[in-house]
């Protein structure tokens, strides 16, 4: 979707409810399958979705040019102050999901073994590579979700996902 902003700002000025259920409905899945992948169980999942769109209906349209990082930053704070009360989060990624994970046409890692993985990464590193390969989002839309230079979120993922190569060829 390439208009998000576009749809927002429909949202912002005109009170285009259609708009934002577009945005929603692009969005909400996505959103959906990160808590979900994050740990989350369907009840809990569901809380930090609603929670997030909320605090984002409240807070886009003092400036609704980036809606995409106001979303996942919102999300991600959520998450984060769950994981604090919990002190538990592993990636809870279900084979079906495993399977939207791109990867190279000859990696023989899949399943179990990249769960297993994966829940070895530092949680930002889990963050990145699950934002940026799972779910879809760019380089800089992450960095604008994280408050990080585009550069550096680079950097990280690239990181994090040699680090992940290397744990699953251990």
């Amino acid at each position: 979707m390439n208009d998000v902003a576009d749809l927002i700002q429909r949202y912002c000025k005109h009170g285009d409810q259609a708009a934002f259920r577009r945005f929603y409905q692009h969005e909400a899945p996505r959103l959906w399958k990160f808590f979900l992948a994050r740990g989350c169980d369907a009840d809990t999942a569901y809380d930090l979705l609603s929670e997030t769109f909320l605090r984002f209906i409240q807070t886009v349209c003092k400036n609704p040019a980036a809606p995409l990082p106001l979303l996942y930053r919102i999300a991600l704070n959520l998450r984060i102050d769950l994981h604090r009360r919990s002190q538990h989060w592993p990636v809870n990624l279900e084979p079906e999901q495993l399977a939207a994970i791109p990867a190279p046409d000859d990696d023989p890692y899949a399943g179990e073994a990249v769960r297993k993985a994966m829940n070895t990464l530092h949680g930002d590193e889990q963050n990145l590579l699950l934002m940026r390969y799972w779910i879809g989002l760019t380089h800089a839309e992450i960095a604008q979700a994280i408050g990080l230079p585009e550069g550096t979120v680079r950097r990280q993922a690239a990181a994090a996902l040699h680090k992940l190569r290397g744990l699953l060829e251990a």
